[in-house]
């Protein structure tokens, strides 16, 4: 036996024991401490109870926020009908939970804003964008650890099992950015919810090849007739491009709006590069809005 193939296990057996001590530290860091025991006391009762099919708004906790129970049941239907009423499954150890934020950080696709700088990034690039090519490879990218941060990750080898099966049934898509030797160098993955895009997580490897495949995507989207990007936590960048925040009631109204042909089950192909992308304006702005934005 190989020395690589005899520590394989024992790497594994480290990552699992790694997550698991990490996953029972997070709710203490600070900030979140003063919700861990509520969290425990709802984790108890909902193991007791145990409930099936999707989760409810009038269950929601107020401690911790948006919790929404243990998601006992991740069948596809299920999941798509959470999703649907503003839920998702997420869980860094133990059983996945739904939660639903009172607050969401979302972009609506009428008001990206790309900086002129950007743009020229974009317009010197040779990389491509695409979808859906190697799903699988997109997940681990996301779920492998970062330089620098610590390495602790929702995507767990339950929750990829369920985004694997969601991208097999066509509801889970990736965003693939590659070079010109078609090498992986960024992406995002996430969940069609009507109206809206759940972009759930992303990664690089070069630089700029996760904003390229986030700005590709809205490009996407948008002539797709989707409305939104659903980001859930608001980030730097996604801020810079105009992203918001929405309440809960918000956010749950924009999903309740029809759903474009292009939400239907069934594998994605792109349309445009990110040479092309770096001339899109979105069709709520006006001319000279959109230039005075590209200007900042």
């Amino acid at each position: 036996m190989s020395d690589t193939a005899a520590s394989a296990p024992d790497a594994t057996l480290s990552a699992r024991a790694r997550q698991l001590a990490l996953g029972l530290l997070y709710p203490l860091k600070p900030g979140r401490l003063h919700d861990a025991p509520h969290l425990a006391a709802r984790i108890v009762l909902d193991t007791l109870r145990r409930r099936q099919g999707p989760p409810e708004a009038a269950r929601i906790a107020a401690r911790p926020a948006g919790y929404g129970g243990i998601a006992w049941d991740v069948s596809t239907p299920t999941v798509l009908e959470a999703a649907r009423r503003g839920f998702y499954p997420h869980s860094h150890v133990g059983p996945m939970k739904w939660w639903s934020p009172p607050q969401r950080a979302v972009m609506m696709l009428d008001k990206v804003h790309i900086a002129r700088r950007f743009r020229r990034t974009m317009r010197a690039s040779d990389a491509e964008l695409c979808f859906d090519r190697d799903f699988s490879a997109v997940l681990d990218a996301c779920a492998a650890p970062r330089p620098g941060r610590t390495p602790l990750t929702w995507i767990t080898p339950r929750a990829k099992a369920l985004y694997l099966r969601l991208h097999r049934e066509g509801h889970a898509h990736s965003v693939e950015i590659r070079n010109a030797e078609g090498g992986l160098e960024g992406g995002l993955f996430g969940l069609t919810v009507g109206p809206v895009f759940s972009a759930l997580s992303m990664f690089h490897t070069a630089d700029n090849a996760s904003k390229f495949a986030i700005v590709g995507l809205y490009h996407h989207l948008a002539e797709w007739g989707f409305t939104a990007v659903d980001h859930q936590v608001m980030s730097p960048w996604v801020e810079t491009l105009g992203g918001t925040i929405l309440r809960r009631d918000a956010f749950e109204a924009l999903l309740k709006a029809p759903a474009p042909a292009a939400a239907a089950p069934g594998a994605w192909t792109a349309l445009y590069r990110p040479v092309d992308t770096a001339a899109w304006q979105p069709s709520g702005q006006s001319a000279g809005e959109a230039g005075a934005r590209a200007a900042a």
